[in-house]
């Protein structure tokens, strides 16, 4: 599946789930806008200091999670702020790609209209059948009929149940979309889902029959696709469009225009009685077009796990950072994200009266090569494995975590396509395979027929395909120059691009920086969205892709991925995720992360820690809150003390 959503530094499901869940979209990968990067799952929660002062650099979490205490009150408001700049544009969970690169629409909607699967589990990567809507599916004919049954209990705001159909009708919404438009979808990957579903039946109220196209690895199925699903009030909105079978595709396209016209017009968002019909623990009450302020009110006929305590949730707007933080320290928010800027000042907040921590997402976070930039030779420079090599033997991740002027010590050292925690992998991600060391990425150059000038123009004298020399495509003089693009804010990505800017030209490597808003770097620099600019940009860094449960890279770098941004192609890469996405060995995804981890699709940077603050007041279980660095909200568990 494609990118997802995306959410902010310090921290985009590009939808999906994958949003950079751009996770922002649904890869499996969402963008991760957020600290730097932090998108969906997250680390366990667990000790740390709290303060720059007690906080040990490039530990697992910043600050820690107190334990649930006073008793749970019903009612009261509370106060959360929203990313500097972003906001909800979009109210169909069939989110399409121009409004797929924010993490909020994804966050906002799931608070209204519950997934099939829910995930992450606290700080856990994994799936959270207690807040499912359907038992874990049961997979048979050779993992090619796939069975879902919903669970009891879950009921629409109306108080009909959330059934079998209501599952169909997402299906074939989602096929009348993209058969409008593939664009209509952010999350979509050409011949995964819905293309690799054959036939999709509500069998009974309670039971949904998948028929595949072929055998998928159950693991990959569920937790990189059945995430995706999101159930709709089949009987509501059919009848609210004019009525029509969902399961002809003539009416299924009818609906499908009537709501997505409807899912346009933000102004009307707290009024259309459309979107009061929800299934999860909150339905909008109003909505700001012109600021994006809206607020929610506790959904009665919740059929979830646990009724909603707060009555009320507020979320507020910011313009900036600063602006953010200042709202924080005066005490006038219940809750919000910690830029990595302000870290410093976190003793500040701890005596404002607020609980801190933070931990990355499971996600990865880059500087995004373009493979199919020609300008200077940038693409056939890329193609040489030693000079990917050498460019990430300029990056100090270690430096840069402990830097007060980028991470301040809150991330942790990141080296591939899924964290150190998740259960499908070595733990190799941790450990760099090309550490950062300047003189070994110059004996790189030299020892491939480079003439390195530290701080002039280092160029090409031994040209050709041979073990000792630069490689193909590369002719005698050639020089290296890329332009790197960042995102605009917040500033660690400045810092991040500035300092490897720096480094490289003491090789006499010219990398110019500039920046870009994040909404701009994704729609135009990304080949697959806009491959008629990929002659103006050699490198970006935006954040990142947060993982799903199962972290394949599939469509982010598989050659015809329509989540892989920076065209990289690789056979063996292409081989690794098709055994991952079709076989049945978890051995095969961990070989795929490992063959990516060396291969450098990317740069990798650290994964920034996701850090929020909250007021003591507000209490809850801890794995609630331990949700918070993946940017997923369950504020039916909290109320206030």
């Amino acid at each position: 599946m494609g990118i997802n959503t995306c959410i902010g530094t310090g921290s985009a499901r590009t939808s999906g789930r994958r949003t950079a869940r751009a996770r922002g979209g649904r890869t499996r990968y969402a963008l991760l806008a957020g600290a730097l990067a932090a998108v969906l799952p997250l680390a366990a929660c667990g000790g740390g200091g709290g303060g720059t002062t007690k906080h040990k650099s490039g530990s697992p979490t910043f600050g820690s999670i107190p334990a649930q205490s006073g008793t749970p009150k019903d009612g009261g408001a509370i106060d959360i702020a929203q990313q500097p700049g972003a906001g909800p544009f979009y109210m169909l969970p069939i989110v399409p790609g121009a409004f797929n690169s924010t993490y909020v629409t994804y966050e906002f909607q799931r608070l209204m209209y519950r997934p099939l699967y829910w995930f992450p589990q606290g700080g856990s990567p994994k799936i959270d059948e207690s807040l499912s809507l359907a038992s874990p599916p049961q997979f048979s004919d050779g993992n090619k009929t796939v069975t879902i049954t919903m669970r009891d209990g879950y009921t629409w705001s109306d108080g009909t149940p959330v059934d079998a159909d209501d599952v169909v009708f997402f299906i074939d919404l989602l096929k009348a979309a993209l058969k409008k438009s593939p664009a209509n979808w952010g999350s979509y990957t050409p011949g995964q889902f819905p293309d690799n579903v054959a036939d999709a039946k509500a069998t009974s109220q309670n039971t949904v029959t998948l028929k595949l196209k072929e055998a998928y690895n159950p693991e990959w199925f569920t937790a990189d696709e059945l995430t995706s699903l999101v159930p709709l009030p089949a009987e509501q909105w059919s009848r609210a469009a004019g009525g029509g079978d969902h399961a002809s595709a003539k009416d299924a396209a009818a609906i499908y225009a009537y709501l997505d016209k409807a899912s346009r017009n933000p102004a009307s968002f707290a009024k259309n009685p459309l979107w009061q019909t929800v299934d999860g623990p909150y339905k909008l009450s109003s909505f700001d077009v012109t600021t994006n302020a809206y607020s929610m009110t506790a959904n009665k006929a919740y059929g979830g796990p646990q009724k909603p305590h707060l009555a009320t949730l507020n979320f507020r707007p910011f313009t900036s950072e600063s602006a953010k933080f200042n709202q924080l320290l005066s005490g006038r928010l219940a809750m919000a994200t910690v830029d990595q800027s302000n870290v410093g000042q976190v003793s500040a907040l701890k005596a404002a009266g607020y609980n801190v921590y933070g931990a990355p997402a499971l996600g990865f976070n880059f500087i995004m090569l373009n493979f199919k930039d020609t300008t200077d030779n940038v693409g056939k420079l890329y193609a040489q494995l030693y000079i990917r090599q050498a460019l990430q033997r300029l990056i100090d991740q270690p430096g840069y975590i402990a830097s007060k002027g980028i991470y301040n010590g809150a991330a942790v050292e990141s080296y591939g396509t899924a964290p150190a925690t998740s259960p499908y992998v070595s733990g190799s991600t941790a450990t760099a395979p090309y550490p950062y060391d300047p003189a070994a990425a110059r004996k790189l150059l030299e020892d491939h027929g480079w003439k390195v000038v530290p701080n002039g123009a280092t160029t090409c004298e031994r040209p050709g395909t041979g073990p000792s020399q630069c490689g193909a495509g590369i002719p005698q003089g050639q020089t290296m120059k890329f332009n790197l693009f960042y995102r605009s804010g917040p500033q660690l990505h400045s810092a991040v691009s500035t300092a490897f800017a720096s480094e490289a030209r003491k090789l006499g490597i010219a990398i110019t920086v500039a920046p870009k808003t994040f909404s701009f770097l994704i729609q135009n620099y990304n080949v697959p969205a806009a491959p008629s600019k990929a002659g103006e940009w050699a490198m970006s860094t935006w954040g990142g892709f947060s993982t799903p449960p199962y972290p394949t890279a599939s469509g982010i770098f598989d050659t015809k991925g329509s989540g892989n941004v920076g065209a990289f192609g690789d056979p063996e890469t292409d081989r690794l995720i098709d055994a991952s996405v079709h076989g049945a060995d978890r051995r095969a995804v961990q070989a795929e992360v490992e063959h990516l981890r060396t291969g450098l699709p990317v740069l990798w940077l650290p994964a920034a820690q996701t850090i929020w603050a909250w007021k003591k007041t507000l209490s809850g279980p801890t794995g609630s809150f331990a949700n918070l660095p993946a940017n997923v909200l369950t504020p039916e568990y909290w109320y206030t003390r």
